[in-house]
């Protein structure tokens, strides 16, 4: 295994997890307070007028409002709620407006669960497991990150070192963590306090990643028995220029080389969010990726109540990933449009994930006939015709 930091240390690195662990705990007993937002404003992508409740802890509300619009108002705001409320404004307003969000940890999420409103992770994992070999682990990889991405690492020359010091700790979490989602998450971003990221990084490793000896990006690693995990990452600046051409598949590529050097059995990509087209998940998804649940311990609801515009705007637009049971399901709202063999292709090569039982296709149109042979000859991929339900859109949150 990789080598580890001495006793001491990890005793007092020990200590002071528990200590944070402890109030962490009881931060997260606020989260049964809830709150309850009437919003209105234009659903992002179609421009038509929205109204929606948004009813939760707060934890996702910037995230979630950031997918339904770019500007809104607040209509009415409600403070200091309980959790347990859920079901009675769920049920109050879903007559009232367009869209329903709720935003619930656990196990306040059962509150919800089978009252028709689409569920999913507020974070899904993702994981690579590590074959005994090196080629076999670069053949689960997605041609595009074996081709494409190792020719970016090799043009640019990026290379990795590994450091442990506080002032590299501290550089990283000021220069690149937290400047890195800020930038790319605006309001969203989720960033996790300095205690926690510094004791990942002393008992686990920094990788920092390297141009012509400049420090260009890094990422905390963490060992947990057989898994390391690829906790938080960021860049030196202008990630989104042609400096960092390469710097992304350089933090994978080298990631999951470190955890096979050290001879564990998996590499944990850790959260993303439930998005098919989500940059992130995609980029996991090609370096490998399965999915799986249970990462998080909050869950999203989401209950569009009619199929007018403005939802079909959201729901053409963000393709979810959605619990079905014990299982996850993706699931791809094509609007009015009919369902094509070349819709069935893309659906198979763009979303298709191992850990999703299958990729549903929705369309408020009957499918082509090409297009049902095409589903029949592409496992994993189930077209439902909307047009044949009284209720479409409570048919597109159904499990």
């Amino acid at each position: 295994m990789v080598e580890q930091p001495g006793g001491l240390a990890r005793m007092r690195a020990g200590t002071e997890r528990l200590y944070w662990q402890w109030q962490e705990y009881r931060e997260s007993a606020a989260t049964r307070e809830a709150s309850a937002l009437l919003v209105c404003g234009l659903e992002k992508h179609s421009g038509a007028p929205m109204r929606s409740l948004y009813f939760g802890s707060g934890n996702h509300l910037s995230y979630v409002l950031g997918l339904l619009y770019d500007e809104y108002r607040v209509e009415e705001e409600h403070r200091h709620l309980q959790a347990w409320q859920a079901p009675s404004w769920v049920d109050g307003y879903r007559n009232k407006v367009d869209f329903v969000a709720a935003d619930l940890p656990w196990p306040y999420h059962r509150l919800l669960a089978g009252r028709g409103l689409l569920e999913a992770p507020a974070w899904v994992n993702q994981k690579l497991q590590l074959a005994d070999h090196w080629q076999d682990v670069l053949a689960q990889l997605r041609s595009s990150a074996r081709g494409e991405d190792l020719r970016k690492i090799r043009k640019h020359g990026l290379q990795y070192r590994i450091v442990r010091d506080e002032e590299a700790i501290r550089r990283f979490y000021d220069e690149m963590y937290v400047p890195h989602l800020t930038n790319r998450f605006g309001s969203a971003a989720y960033i996790e306090p300095e205690w926690k990221v510094r004791y990942c990084a002393e008992n686990g490793a920094l990788m920092e990643i390297l141009r012509e000896g400049e420090i260009v990006a890094g990422q905390v690693l963490f060992g947990d028995r057989q898994s390391m995990q690829l906790l938080w990452a960021g860049t030196s600046g202008g990630e989104f220029g042609q400096q960092s051409q390469g710097v992304f598949p350089a933090l994978y590529y080298f990631g999951v080389l470190y955890a096979f050097e050290g001879g564990y059995r998996e590499t944990d990509y850790c959260g993303s969010r439930p998005l098919l087209s989500d940059g992130i998940f995609q980029l996991k998804r090609r370096w490998g990726g399965h999915v799986y649940d249970g990462w998080s311990r909050d869950t999203l609801f989401f209950l569009p109540t009619n199929m007018g515009q403005a939802n079909l705007g959201f729901l053409t637009r963000h393709p979810l990933i959605a619990r079905c049971g014990h299982d996850l399901v993706g699931k791809v709202c094509l609007g009015a449009e009919p369902i094509q063999p070349d819709d069935v292709v893309r659906a198979e090569q763009v979303y298709a994930t191992a850990g999703l039982r299958a990729i549903r296709l929705y369309s408020l149109q009957p499918p082509s006939p090409a297009a049902l042979d095409a589903a029949r000859a592409t496992p994993g991929i189930e077209l439902v015709d909307l047009s044949r339900e009284p209720e479409p859109a409570a048919a597109y949150c159904k499990c």
